[in-house]
């Protein structure tokens, strides 16, 4: 778990770093919800991993119901969030609408990848288990 986390502060770390070079390079499209975005999605992928791999050591049917109760959590959030903020700044809506989509894509696709490695190791070592008994 702690590589996990070490991993999702690089990820962070480089969506901070894209959001500040928007400062840098297109000072006019920057917006202070940028950074921010980076530490919500960290957060919010976080806590998501968090409870899929508690639920994964219980049992696997455990496992199938709180991924997928996760998953559509964790969409509905992201909908609620994305859908208020461009309600009540209508005149960021594109520039928010595209970090949004760059943090989201790459939080899922950094998710998915740890997910699958996850879900790897832990049948290596019930084969290893398996093998030694």
């Amino acid at each position: 778990m702690k590589r996990y986390f070490i991993a999702l502060a690089i990820v962070t770390l480089l969506l901070l770093a894209a959001a500040f070079s928007v400062l840098l390079f297109s000072r006019q499209d920057f917006h202070w919800i940028m950074p921010i975005l980076a530490l919500y999605f960290a957060v919010i992928t976080g806590i998501q991993h968090f409870v899929v791999i508690k639920s994964m050591k219980k049992s696997p049917r455990q496992f199938v119901q709180f991924f997928l109760g996760s998953t559509v959590a964790v969409l509905f959030i992201h909908l609620v969030v994305l859908a208020s903020y461009l309600f009540t700044h209508t005149n960021q809506a594109k520039v928010f609408t595209l970090a949004f989509c760059v943090g989201f894509a790459t939080m899922l696709v950094f998710e998915t990848v740890a997910l699958v490695l996850f879900v790897n190791r832990e049948k290596k070592k019930r084969q290893e288990n398996v093998n030694v008994d």
